[in-house]
């Protein structure tokens, strides 16, 4: 669970205001320059290096550093570094993981590429995700190395370990030792020392990575199963193309990335509030199983009972409108706050939305009544979807997100398309599942906007290329800075701005042939061509025995020639490899159960 912190002083005061008010009873691609300039810039970036995770609000004198020390490229991802591995290394990898993790071995007997799956391990709704990860890797290896996998040729087999999912889902530990769980957990967490064997072979996670390359030394971040992350990448493999969902959006790409020149809204006139739309999803819920979604009866409704019964008892005077809707509203916020280090991350920004309406309402009251001012609240998140009955619903057409509106808890809010989000000043990338957000993040960058990047303990590949302060302004895992880093940026407007035009100028070069073939280079052929690499192959008097080895532990589910995008087949009858697939057996499950 995530350490309590002391409320920010944004928090307390906005508690404070609203108490007084309403319920008074209640690197990095370095710019060529001089050697004195490259020398401070270093010693910026080792501080904010050793900094590790902390999100404090660095002096102007380092920012405008920072400013001036990186290129639109963005940091640049050293090489990768592996040792030579066997298949029984990767074999080995086994016992690391619960479910969403494959073994993929090219038999050059048969010129396929087939991923094997545990005997012991679950087949769950996430593995399409390995499944779509494996038809890209296997169309990718034949594209990109075509004479380490040419029939006939002579060369050896490879096996190498891939997983996906919203993170990796590593094993925890026997479920009868709630110590060794908690314990696991808490290192996977902190990313102080390393969770897993430091000899593991290596392991190309296609989706959100562990943040600390000390928790699973051996593991890759690799573009994740989306179709504008990875299947960009597959893309560029095998036609040298920039993906239209990287280029900026118009009638060719209705798909594309949207920029200031799309929408035509300058800085000065963005809607000055923090604004973010997404799903209702848990976070992270493996490493974090107590934090929750809030419960309106136990987190609310009592709450304003327990007021209720004890402003019915005389004397009543002044009191009686103490719950009136304003200040059941009032009371309702206040409730939440009180429960804020018990939520999830994307329920805790929709505490700070309803304490920005409670105290925008009260600014409003205060401006004279022929006054044409509308005050906007500094913070706009609220959910646009949630999953119900197995599909994304509007939360205004679930009964649970409109109790907590009727008591002025802004939970819910009208969708936004990226040129709506675009006329807003302020983004945040609020984690999900797997504890980053595989779209927003890109989309966000390329906004207008500046990004209030959400720091947890995972990554995606795309954060490598990120640098605090120079593209984004961290916010912590909590949350709990948010109102600080806001206040910073409306105070710091000129430093804000450059740090959104720089993080715009690192997502349009994602546009160019220079640029993406840059990252391309960094996170897809480099590591896949390092994997490939440093596999050592069976020899001739041991190779009889690869079938042995592999069916010992594992069965063949999927085979693909890699010639084309997914001319692939499965193997096995008695599992789902897409979701549309997994979905109707759900729905057939459910069928029966009634």
């Amino acid at each position: 669970m995530i350490r309590r912190r002391r409320r920010s002083a944004g928090a307390v005061m906005s508690l404070a205001v609203l108490a007084a008010i309403c319920l008074p009873a209640a690197l990095f691609h370095l710019k060529r320059s001089d050697t004195d300039d490259a020398s401070r810039n270093h010693r910026h970036l080792s501080i904010l290096a050793q900094r590790k995770d902390d999100q404090h609000i660095p002096n102007d004198e380092v920012i405008l550093s920072l400013l001036k020390a990186f290129d639109e490229n963005g940091a640049p991802i050293p090489p990768t570094q592996i040792s030579p591995y066997t298949l029984d290394d990767v074999i080995s990898i086994l016992p690391t993981f619960e479910a969403v993790f494959g073994v993929v071995i090219y038999d050059p007997s048969t010129d396929k590429f087939i991923l094997h799956y545990s005997n012991n391990m679950r087949w769950k709704g996430g593995c399409h995700k390995l499944v779509g990860s494996f038809q890209t890797l296997a169309h990718s290896l034949r594209t990109m190395f075509p004479e380490r996998f040419a029939t006939g040729s002579g060369q050896p087999e490879l096996a190498l370990a891939i997983a996906s999912g919203d993170y990796p889902e590593v094993n925890l530990g026997s479920a009868s030792s709630f110590a060794t769980i908690r314990r696991n957990r808490n290192c996977f967490i902190e990313g102080t020392s390393a969770c897993v064997p430091s000899d593991l072979a290596p392991v190309l996670q296609f989706g959100s990575a562990f943040k600390s390359p000390k928790i699973f030394p051996s593991m890759i971040a690799m573009p994740m199963p989306q179709n504008n992350h990875v299947a960009c990448f597959e893309t560029y493999a095998a036609h040298q193309e920039i993906c239209r969902m990287h280029l900026p959006r118009d009638k060719y790409s209705p798909r594309g990335l949207v920029f200031e020149e799309t929408v035509g809204v300058g800085w000065d006139d963005l809607i000055p509030s923090v604004v973010w739309r997404g799903t209702d999803f848990s976070y992270l819920h493996r490493f974090y199983p107590r934090l929750r979604q809030p419960d309106f009866e136990m987190d609310i409704g009592s709450k304003l009972e327990m007021i209720r019964s004890k402003l019915s008892k005389p004397p009543a005077t002044h009191l009686t409108t103490i719950m009136s809707h304003d200040n059941v509203k009032v009371a309702a916020t206040l409730a939440m706050r009180e429960v804020y280090d018990q939520l999830i991350p994307r329920w805790r920004s929709v505490i700070w939305t309803a304490e920005a309406e409670r105290e925008a309402e009260e600014k409003q009251k205060a401006l004279p009544k022929d006054s044409k001012e509308v005050v906007v609240p500094w913070a706009n998140m609220k959910f646009a979807s949630a999953m119900h009955a197995g599909f994304k619903t509007p939360p205004s057409k679930i009964p649970y997100y409109q109790e907590f509106e009727e008591h002025g808890i802004p939970a819910g809010g009208e969708g936004m398309s990226l040129e709506t989000l675009a006329r807003y000043k302020y983004h945040i990338d609020i984690g999900g599942g797997g504890g980053t957000t595989w779209s927003g993040t890109l989309e966000k960058l390329g906004l207008p906007g500046l990004l209030f990047h959400h720091e947890t303990p995972m990554k995606d590949y795309l954060h490598d290329k990120m640098v605090k302060w120079f593209h984004y302004v961290p916010v912590k895992e909590d949350l709990s800075d948010l109102k600080e880093k806001f206040d910073w940026a409306e105070s710091h407007p000129e430093l804000a701005k450059q740090i959104s035009d720089n993080a715009t100028r690192l997502v349009k070069s994602l546009g160019t042939q220079e640029g993406f073939s840059i990252m391309f280079n960094e996170f897809y052929e480099t590591p896949l061509r390092s994997v490939v690499e440093a596999y050592q192959p069976l020899t001739k008097r041991d190779s009889g025995g690869l079938d042995a080895m592999v069916n010992n532990d594992l069965r063949p589910i999927m085979q693909c020639s890699g010639y084309y995008s997914h001319d692939c087949q499965g193997l096995v009858d008695d599992v789902t490899f897409t979701r549309a697939a997994q979905h109707a057996r759900d729905f057939e499950r459910s069928e029966r159960r009634q």
